[in-house]
Parts: C-alpha cells; sequence; structure tokens
C-alpha cells in the first residue's frame, strides 16, 4: 500500500518505508558533515597540526567560558540542558535568577511551555510536550481555515495559507527529527517511538497532494480535513507516548490540572485517565474493588465531520461529553468520563461489574442514539459501538484496553450502533430490551460568535 489515508501514520505503507530510510540518511549525512580527515606527511607535519590545535584549543575553550557566562546555550527546541546532561524549562532553563522569570523567556518554546506550566525533567519530555502543545496550536489555525471556507471565503486565499502552514511544519518537523536522534540511547524505547512518529508524520507532510486550482473550494477542503486528520492521529500518539513516559517515572500527578481534564465537566484527558488509575490502585493495590471500562467509538464519524466541518465537529464531540457526564450515576458507584482518543469516550466505573456496566453503557448507547444535533436548518444523528470490560485482578492497563478495543471491534463487525461485554470469556452481544430514553435536540449553533 502506498498510503493509507484512514491512518494516516500507517508505519507500513511502501511510501512510508522508503521515505522514513531517507529520512534517517538524511540525518545521519548532516552528522557526517562535521567529521574531519586529515592525511598526515610526515612526523613534523604531525607535531604542528598538534601544536595549532592545542592552541586553538585553549584559546576556543577561554572564549566559550566567557561566553557561557552571560549567555544561554539554545537547542532546537530552545531549552538548556542542565550539567547532568538532562534538561529543565523551568527557572533553571532560562537565562537570570527566579525574579527574573517576568519577562520573556529566551524563545518561543521556552514561553510555550511556561505558559503551559510543564516542568519537564529531560530532553525526551521536553520534546513530547512541544509536540503536544504545538500541534494543538497548528490544529486550531487549520480548523480555523477550514471554518473561513464554509463561510465562502476565497478558497485560493485559504489553499495559500494552507500550504504554507503545511511547508512550516514539515521544516519544523525535520528540525526535531534531528534533535531526538541524540536522545535515542539514553530515551529507550521511548525514545525511538518518538522518532518512528517524527519520521511517519514527515513521510505524511511530505506526500500532501498539491493543490488543484481546476477542484476549487472542494478540493481545499479535501485537503484540510486529511491535514486535521494527521493532526488527530499525531496529537493522539503524542499523548501516548507521554503517559508512557510519566507513567515509567511516576509523575502522573506532578502534570498540572488543565492537562488532565477539560471543560466545565471535568471531562478527563488521555493522561488525567491513567493518573486516575494510578490513583485508584494506589488506594487498592491488591485490586479487591471492581472496576469496569465502557468504551464507546462514534460511527462514521469522519463522514460527519466532513459534512458539517472541522469546528462543528469538535463542538460535536464536547457536547456529547456534557451528555456522558449527564448519564453518570450520582446516587452510586464511581463513574467518570474520559476523551480517551480522537472520537473516543471511556467510561471508567469503579465498584461496578461487567453486568452493571452494560447496562449502563447500553443506556449510554439509546441516549446517543436518541439525540439529534441540530446545525442551522439541518439536523443530523450520530450512533456509537460500544465494547465493555470488566478489569481483571492482575491485568494492566494494556491487557484491558486491548480487550475493550476487541469488544468495540465485534460491535463494529456486527453493523456497528450496539454494544459488546467481555466479562473475560471473550466478546459477547449485548443484549437488553429499550430503555425508553427521551429524544432529545442539541444546538450546535446556539452561540453565533463561537
Amino acid at each position: 500500500m502506498l498510503w493509507n489515508r484512514h491512518n494516516p501514520l500507517d508505519q507500513n505503507s511502501l511510501l512510508s518505508r522508503w521515505v522514513r530510510r531517507e529520512l534517517r540518511f538524511q540525518v545521519h549525512s548532516v552528522r557526517s558533515e562535521h567529521v574531519f580527515a586529515c592525511h598526515f606527511v610526515g612526523i613534523h607535519s604531525v607535531l604542528m597540526i598538534v601544536f595549532a590545535l592545542a592552541v586553538a584549543n585553549l584559546g576556543l575553550g577561554f572564549a566559550l567560558a566567557v561566553a557561557l557566562d552571560r549567555f544561554p546555550i539554545l537547542s532546537f527546541t530552545g531549552i538548556r540542558r542542565n550539567a547532568n546532561g538532562g534538561a529543565n524549562s523551568s527557572a533553571s532553563a532560562l537565562p537570570g535568577s527566579l525574579e527574573e522569570l517576568s519577562t520573556e523567556p529566551a524563545d518561543k518554546w521556552s514561553q510555550m511551555l511556561l505558559a503551559a506550566e510543564v516542568d519537564a525533567k529531560s530532553q525526551t519530555e521536553q520534546l513530547l510536550w512541544i509536540i503536544k502543545l504545538d500541534t494543538a496550536s497548528r490544529r486550531e489555525r487549520l480548523i480555523e481555515l477550514d471554518r473561513a471556507l464554509l463561510k465562502n471565503s476565497p478558497a485560493p486565499e485559504i489553499a495559500e495559507a494552507f500550504e504554507q502552514d503545511i511547508e512550516s511544519f514539515s521544516e519544523q518537523v525535520d528540525r526535531w527529527i534531528i534533535e531526538v536522534e541524540p536522545e535515542k540511547e539514553q530515551a529507550g524505547a521511548i525514545g525511538n517511538a518518538l522518532e518512528e512518529l517524527l519520521l511517519d508524520l514527515a513521510v505524511q507532510l511530505r506526500s500532501c497532494p498539491e493543490s488543484d486550482e481546476a477542484e476549487g473550494g472542494t478540493g481545499v477542503a479535501r485537503r484540510l480535513e486529511a491535514a486535521i486528520h494527521l493532526l488527530n492521529a499525531l496529537r493522539d500518539r503524542t499523548d501516548a507516548l507521554l503517559c508512557r513516559l510519566l507513567t515509567k517515572e511516576d509523575r502522573l500527578h506532578s502534570v498540572a490540572d488543565r492537562h488532565r481534564t477539560f471543560g466545565e465537566k471535568g471531562t478527563f484527558t488521555h493522561l488525567g485517565l491513567a493518573a486516575l488509575f494510578d490513583e485508584w490502585w494506589h488506594d487498592d493495590p491488591d485490586h479487591v474493588r471492581l472496576v469496569s471500562v465502557v468504551v464507546l467509538d462514534l460511527d462514521a464519524f469522519s463522514l460527519y465531520s466532513s459534512q458539517v466541518g472541522a469546528f462543528y465537529a469538535d463542538k460535536s464531540l464536547n457536547r456529547l461529553g456534557d451528555l456522558l457526564h449527564s448519564l453518570l450515576r450520582k446516587d452510586r458507584g464511581f463513574d467518570r468520563v474520559a476523551r480517551y482518543s480522537g472520537q473516543r469516550f471511556l467510561l471508567f466505573m469503579g465498584d461496578t461489574s461487567s453486568k452493571n456496566a452494560a447496562k449502563g453503557a447500553e443506556r449510554v448507547r439509546q441516549s446517543i442514539e436518541a439525540a439529534s444535533f441540530k446545525l442551522g436548518n439541518e439536523s443530523y444523528r450520530i450512533t456509537c459501538s460500544v465494547g465493555v470490560v470488566e478489569v481483571g485482578k492482575d491485568e494492566g492497563p494494556d491487557q484491558f484496553l486491548l480487550r475493550a478495543e476487541a469488544a468495540v471491534n465485534a460491535a463494529k463487525d456486527a453493523g456497528r450502533n450496539r454494544g459488546f461485554v467481555d466479562a473475560a470469556d471473550g466478546p459477547v452481544a449485548i443484549r437488553l430490551p429499550s430503555f425508553g430514553v427521551a429524544d432529545q435536540c442539541i444546538e450546535l449553533d446556539d452561540d453565533p460568535a463561537t
């Protein structure tokens, strides 16, 4: 397969494998340019060269010592290393003392990390946070372009702005690839996974189709949709790597609250969900208390997104989150809502068996099916496929989430808009009568200014 448009970061396509090899070659070529080759003729020449290099080295060392006392050294990410080879985004990473933190940081990356309350402990973690934050910013920009196109802004202008953004992002990704190369050995598997992520991203950015004026607004909209989908995948994979890193270092709870929940209802993010499980099992190390997990995957959501646009697709997901919060049990259990990834939500149901979780999941599925999303004079329906699992006593997230994934896939294969439950014996269809949930209309354009 040359390119998988359903999975923009597919590592197995022919184009992906070829370009990743080329990019690796380019990275090593950049570093090999610093190799110095000399041809010596006679012992006298050798001694003269060594003496000259020694004098130059002393002079350079003195100059650097003076310079380092006054100016920070910046890497591609703009963060200065500490004496142990690590890195900091806090006061020690910035020039001056703590009293000077109110002044503008040395570069935009430092400013971004400081504003986001990020305190990274390694170069790899810094780069992951920078990718996460920069991706969110670029995604908002593309959504603005998509919305402008829906409001009949000139397609050629939108196309030109889009191409500039993609070119800028491609250049930035190339710099990140060079930045992560020397960190791989220290970061281990996470460093290798980050490099693969960036190489795959570079492949997709290089394979973005050129603009075609004959396609007009339709072609621009299609390219914007593909790019936003690419950034969604990048966001989710970056979150997963950050989660792995912080879990390994037992620092999930050190992350600022703004990165663990969002919205007025306090919906958990991927990082917040991991911290929730960590806290739950910290209080119950023997896994005595029951825990069930419900994964809801919206059906054909990419088609819905292309119909309403990325802005209103995002708004629909936020409204769905509010709906899920309204359906949580208030009198018993310990239910929480998380935006797991992209178009997927996850319900954490503490002190709940798989049987009771399946009942709650079916009520949620029927409630989503009964809801209509109104945009202007048009109404849309969204359905979801559901997977329910009861977490085993000896299971970790990798195991029970894999089972939940299998249950969701079983629901998709069975025709979508239904649920499957795995009580430890494999996915089985949830067969329950209708709960008689009431229809409801969810307005998407109730605030024209948004």
